[in-house]
């Protein structure tokens, strides 16, 4: 007798406004599903949160736990991080979202609030705040766990909050490479820099598929300023087909816009 994984839901999508959260262009949003590392745009959302709300600093040194580090399967992302090691909060956070770094999510959770644990009921908090009707954290970087699910939809709004709110995250988002002692790795937004793409996350699981939250900024015709969209795929089949699906949703998107 062979055992298979169960089928992955179908496909999800969502192209909304950045500004507004207004949809564009959606196909089973609202679906439930394994966001994978797309997660991480909660984590680095309530971490911001906490850093503004404690009076917090980014360049505040964090002593690397053993646990965090041994916690991180071989098969897992990480971003090189070594037991005892001093590293600025800021530092974690470039490694949490260039490089999605899954020891870097351990670390923040385990400084800002203890545990991850405690940092995963400050991530449902704000996903009770923000109204998110198909989320539920049980995991701060993304991995595969009983529970575990959001929706393009969800997705789309953790994006446009993170933006609106910290906008200073896309100078991280934007980051092609990143290094951390002998540890080097590229950014696997492969869209960065085609047509104003500057984040801002990818993820893959087994079970939730390729998925990835980019967002571009572009001139539309007959608006006094740029504007950023966000398209969102959950559950694509390869890297390649998720690539060329926000692509064209976000060409579609700015051409909805300027009504061609």
């Amino acid at each position: 007798m062979s055992f298979s994984s169960p089928p992955r839901p179908p496909l999800s999508a969502i192209t909304v406004d950045a500004a507004t959260c207004a949809v564009i262009h959606q196909h089973n949003a609202e679906a439930m599903r394994p966001p994978a590392s797309l997660t991480k745009l909660m984590t680095a959302y309530a971490a911001y949160e906490c850093v503004q709300a404690q009076r917090r600093r980014w360049d505040e040194a964090v002593t690397i736990a053993a646990d965090d580090v041994h916690a991180v399967a071989e098969d897992e992302t990480r971003m090189g991080l070594v037991p005892g090691e001093t590293v600025a909060l800021g530092r974690l956070l470039e490694g949490l979202m260039i490089i999605s770094g899954n020891d870097a999510a351990l670390a923040i959770a385990r400084h800002l609030d203890g545990s991850q644990t405690a940092f995963l009921e400050r991530m449902n908090r704000h996903a009770r705040q923000l109204g998110l009707r198909s989320t539920w954290f049980a995991s701060v970087s993304g991995i595969t766990t009983p529970k575990h699910a959001s929706s393009a939809h969800d997705m789309a709004v953790v994006a446009a909050r993170l933006l609106n709110d910290h906008p200073q995250i896309l100078a991280i988002t934007a980051q092609r490479a990143f290094a951390h002692g002998s540890f080097n790795r590229n950014n696997q937004n492969a869209l960065l820099g085609e047509d104003g793409v500057d984040g801002l996350k990818t993820g893959y699981t087994q079970a939730a598929g390729f998925c990835l939250a980019a967002t571009a900024c572009r001139a539309v015709p007959g608006r006094d300023r740029p504007v950023r969209l966000i398209s969102v795929v959950l559950g694509s089949e390869s890297r390649d087909a998720r690539d060329a699906l926000v692509r064209d949703q976000l060409a579609a998107g700015f051409a909805a816009l300027a009504g061609g």
